[in-house]
């Protein structure tokens, strides 16, 4: 993989994204048809919106940064699931021609209990995934809400193109999220994740590889465990960027999935699995695009 294969800005980007929606609906929302760069600007000048904005110093800075690069970006749909705590938004950015889908990852018991449902669901195209992070996806409809949202945006805007991502288990939500629209509509979908756990088996790894309209950013950092589980009959798909306190590297073609590198001996830590940590670190690792 080169490093020209995806730029430092829409990783970055998209993990500002994966941070933010952490919070969104509960300490911060946008308004109808408001952009990110006017909620931005009434957040630095109105003393009653930032009465209204609870978000820690480095969200805050990286919601304020996406308004200046994607300063026309809305957000055209927020799903929060009661049933299943499934959270995820997806929005529209006319500077970047973009449509994005980013999903919340685990912070409550129900996360939790979908994250450790060990057994797995067998897809049409053969493959085994994750029964606990495909029932979350679907449950009460939810798959079908987003790609009928999706399916709506590219009547408008055909030429935009499709980026999924989350951190955690909203980094395996759309992974298997991408795979699936990657099977539904033609155009091309780049899925970046942060600090995703393993999502299928040996033929969803092939299949995954294999779809032509499919391309996967695996962003990982440093000894994460979760970036390890599940274990037994599970893979990851997709190139990596794995990052260290002060530097990073950059692994094609599974070259980072032999088994020393992916097991629980090399991956340990819980710390290193904190969102704000990827950011910070991605910060310190920039790449030439």
């Amino acid at each position: 993989m080169s490093n020209s294969l995806i730029s430092h800005e829409d990783v970055s980007n998209m993990l500002k994204m994966s941070m933010l929606v952490y919070n969104y609906g509960k300490d911060f929302q946008l308004k109808e048809n408001e952009d990110i760069e006017h909620f931005v600007n009434n957040l630095k000048n109105s003393d009653e919106h930032k009465n209204n904005v609870s978000l820690s110093n480095i969200r805050k800075n990286a919601l304020i940064d996406l308004s200046k690069e994607c300063p026309h970006g809305k957000i055209i749909k927020f799903i929060n699931d009661d049933e299943t705590d499934l959270q995820v938004v997806v929005s529209v950015s006319e500077t970047k021609k973009r449509i994005s889908v980013v999903f919340r990852g685990s912070e409550s018991v129900k996360d939790w209990y979908y994250d450790l449902y060990i057994f797995k669901q067998q897809l049409d195209t053969g493959a085994k995934v994750h029964k606990g992070f495909y029932t979350q996806l679907v449950k009460n409809g939810n798959y079908g809400k987003l790609t009928k949202i999706i399916k709506e945006q590219l009547n408008i805007h055909n030429d935009y193109s499709i980026y999924v991502s989350g951190h955690s288990l909203g980094g395996a939500l759309c992974t298997l999220f991408g795979y699936l629209l990657a099977h539904e509509i033609e155009n091309h979908v780049t899925v970046i994740s942060f600090a995703s756990p393993r999502v299928g088996d040996t033929v969803w790894k092939n299949t995954f590889t294999n779809k032509e309209n499919l391309r996967h950013i695996r962003v990982t950092n440093y000894h994460d465990i979760v970036t390890a589980a599940p274990i037994i009959n599970y893979k990851h798909v997709g190139h990596v960027i794995h990052l260290k306190p002060l530097d990073f590297k950059i692994y094609s073609d599974f070259s980072y999935n032999m088994c020393w590198y992916y097991s629980l001996f090399k991956n340990h830590s819980i710390s290193d699995h904190n969102c704000d940590l990827y950011y910070a670190r991605l910060l310190i690792n920039k790449w030439r695009d």
